[in-house]
Parts: C-alpha cells; structure tokens; sequence
C-alpha cells in the first residue's frame, strides 16, 4: 500500500501538499509503451500532451518516489531504454526539434535523479545500470558537446535553461556546466560504491577540470557575476540570469566570489524581498514579466522557476551559507503551495503557464521531505540522515513529517520542536543518523 507523508509545517496545509501528488497522478500515462518507454511515466502536464520528455518526467519521480518508490523505479528504467548507443538521452519521445539538423540532449537533470534512486537501492543490477546510464551520458556530453579551448560544454536548445536557437560549438551556458559537474561527482560516487577505484578517481578529476574552467572561462570580474561564454567572439553573453548563482554548488565559486554572488542574490535584482527567485535580473533589457499560457523563451527570462530556486537552495547549502538556504527552501515552498503551475510571475507570485506542471509539484514535495526535514537514504549503510534545513521561523514551534517511507518498505518520522530534532524509525533496517 502506498501512503502519502502526513506533515504539520507553518503556512503549508497537509491538503496542499497531498495536492502535489494529486497533481503528478493527473501527469502520469499509464497506456504504455510511448516511443521507447516501457513503463509508465509522467509527462509534463497540460499543453504538452502525453508524451515524455528527458527532464520532465525524470524531475518528476524525484518527489512521487516518496508515495510510490516502485512505480518510481521502474519509471526510472525507461531511461535505460531509450538512451542511444552514444550514450544521448534524447530531449523527447520525438528526438527532432525543427529547425535543428543535429542530435539533441536536455538540461541534463537526469544525472543527480538517476544518482539518487541508485544511492537508495539495494539492486545491485539496478545500481549498475544506473551507473551506465550516467556514465555512458557523461561520455556523450564529453564527446559531442565539449569544446577543446575551453574543457567545457555548449549548450543547443534546451540542453540550457534558456532555450537558445544556437547550435553546438556556439554557446557554452553556466547552468548545463554546472549539472555536469554535480553529475561527475555522482559518477564518482557510484564508482567507489561499485569499488571502481580508477573511475572514482578520473570522475573527481574530470569534476576539478570542469570546476576551474566555469571560473576561467564563465566568471566576470568587473560585473561579479557568471555569465554564459560565446565561442565565436570569445565574450561573455550579456544577459545576467539566476543560473549565475548556480556555480555555488559543489563550491565551485570561490570564498570571494561566492561572497559577491550572495550580495546579488540579496539586492533588489532577483526579487529577494518579493517573489524570490527571478530567472532573470530585473534590471537586464531582456527580462520578461510573462503571463498566460507558456510563449516560447519569454517565460525564462524573469519568471519564477521552482527548478531554479532548487538549484540555488543546493548551492547556498554547498557553499556554507545554511541560514540562506533553508529561507529559500522555505519561501519557494510557500510561493508554489496550492499553485503547482510551470512558472510565476515575478511581481505578484500569479501561477502562469501550465497550471498543473509536474515538475513544480514534485520540486515542492522534494524541497519538503529532503530539505525542510533532511530525510535522506543511504542504502550502502543502511541509514537515513535526519539533517533539518530550519529557517529562523521554522526553527520556533512544531513541525513534522510521519509516515515517510524508506527504500525497504519502513517509514521515518521525523518530530522538531523549537529546532530540538526527535526521529523514529518504524519496521525497517536502516539507523537513523542526526
């Protein structure tokens, strides 16, 4: 039987959060096979129609893991399936998006899915196949997308959070460089785990190789910020985004620089004191107040992004900066509860684009369970870290999380009151670690 979280947590009602669920169950395609996929999955929702795609229904079973871990899982398979010889995962079940003459990827999320569900797993065949499936899309990425000058990747289409009509060799983007460095260090990981000692040790060098050339290359001194690389003129797009602050995670950016970007996170540019977090400065010529159904790229270049509030949560966390982190983990939860929808505007919090966006609602769940309450599996050593991310609020009063279900079929609760921590672990091996 597959049982929803039972959570108490200020400002967020349990019938907002089972509402998230609610709303991946209204995504999911169950009438298999669809073009490669065997199993059921999640498409995006709404407009997008009943097809998969490479980030959506990945992004998706990161949060419905915690209802239904198996339906979750053999979601995940449908990956190992679909992946090309070459190692591609293809952008979507079509695998061809006019004007494009060339063979196209996505943002590349699925690395840390693929490396969360194998960290989980006791499978050892599931965990080598997970292992493949990251590996052989590192190796694509390397082969197909890196550029010699620089070391590191350009970014076509989609394969970057804003969907440039460029062609690869053109572009090198900050976010997409990023992913590929948090995917290598989960290849590393995965690598020891399988006791691949040489592979561990060339993933951690290649994730070094790439974290030096984001600073080389992507980093501009004068403006403290990261921006995306054109190899044509050897320049700096200008065009500041929020994937600027991406470079936080896996503490790429450095002491002072990270210190700079935190100053920028926090002025009136990203909507800090509002809606935070802008996709775009609100100051750039190029951002977008969208509203209405999803137009194209417009929605990218301003509105609020539960993948990109994510992504800065992790980073703040990465770099030291806990106190930021758990405040955004909690704004972001509180700006997309009982509003699902693919996006929102920047000025008044409105839910815009799709209504019901499956990767919204599992990024929420996601923010909750993982961050807020810290539940995280190990299935090597059979614990599971109870490491709350408490804002000041939350760290006053009571807050908790029962029922949460572990990889072996047994549930962790999780109880704080004024930031003091009481976990119980119930029909289950795994220890609880605090």
């Amino acid at each position: 039987m597959v049982k929803i979280p039972k959570i108490k947590l200020a400002k967020i009602p349990q019938e907002d959060f089972t509402d998230a669920f609610q709303t991946l169950e209204e995504c999911r395609i169950d009438t298999v096979p669809v073009k490669g996929f065997q199993y059921p999955f999640f498409a995006p929702g709404g407009q997008y129609g009943p097809d998969w795609w490479n980030i959506d229904s990945s992004l998706a079973l990161r949060g419905y893991r915690w209802k239904d871990r198996k339906f979750a899982e053999n979601s995940l398979r449908n990956f190992f399936g679909v992946q090309r010889e070459n190692g591609r995962i293809p952008l979507y079940s079509y695998d061809h998006v006019h004007p494009y003459d060339e063979d196209i990827s996505s943002l590349p999320k699925l690395l840390t899915v693929a490396y969360r569900f194998a960290a989980e797993s006791d499978d050892e065949e599931f965990v080598r196949d997970c292992y493949k499936l990251i590996t052989r899309y590192l190796d694509w990425w390397m082969q197909f997308r890196r550029d010699k000058e620089t070391g590191l990747v350009s970014a076509v289409f989609e394969e970057t959070f804003v969907p440039y009509l460029s062609k690869s060799g053109e572009r090198i983007a900050v976010d997409t460089n990023v992913e590929i460095v948090v995917g290598l260090k989960c290849a590393a990981a995965l690598a020891k785990r399988l006791g691949d000692g040489k592979a561990e040790e060339k993933y951690l060098m290649l994730k070094q190789e790439f974290s030096d050339a984001i600073n080389r290359y992507l980093w501009d001194e004068e403006k403290g910020a990261y921006y995306p690389y054109l190899l044509k003129s050897g320049q700096h797009e200008n065009f500041l985004m929020a994937s600027t602050f991406l470079p936080l995670r896996e503490g790429i950016a450095p002491k002072e620089r990270a210190e700079r970007l935190v100053s920028l996170l926090l002025s009136d540019a990203f909507g800090w004191d509002t809606y935070p977090v802008f996709s775009a400065s609100r100051f750039d010529p190029q951002f977008t107040v969208t509203e209405g159904p999803y137009q194209f790229n417009a929605s990218w270049s301003g509105s609020v992004w539960s993948l990109l509030n994510e992504g800065i949560v992790q980073g703040l966390k990465d770099s030291g900066y806990t106190e930021l982190a758990a405040t955004l983990a909690y704004r972001t939860v509180q700006e997309f509860n009982g509003k699902y929808f693919e996006f929102l505007q920047p000025f008044d919090g409105s839910g815009q684009g799709v209504k019901r966006y499956a990767w919204t609602a599992s990024q929420y769940i996601q923010l909750i369970v993982e961050e807020i309450f810290g539940i995280e599996a190990d299935a090597a050593t059979k614990t599971v870290k109870v490491h709350p991310l408490l804002c000041e609020q939350l760290r006053q009063g009571e807050l908790s999380a029962e029922g949460v279900m572990l990889p072996d079929g047994g549930t962790v609760s999780v109880f704080i009151k004024d930031g003091k921590v009481n976990a119980v672990a119930e029909n289950t091996a795994y220890k609880i670690e605090k």
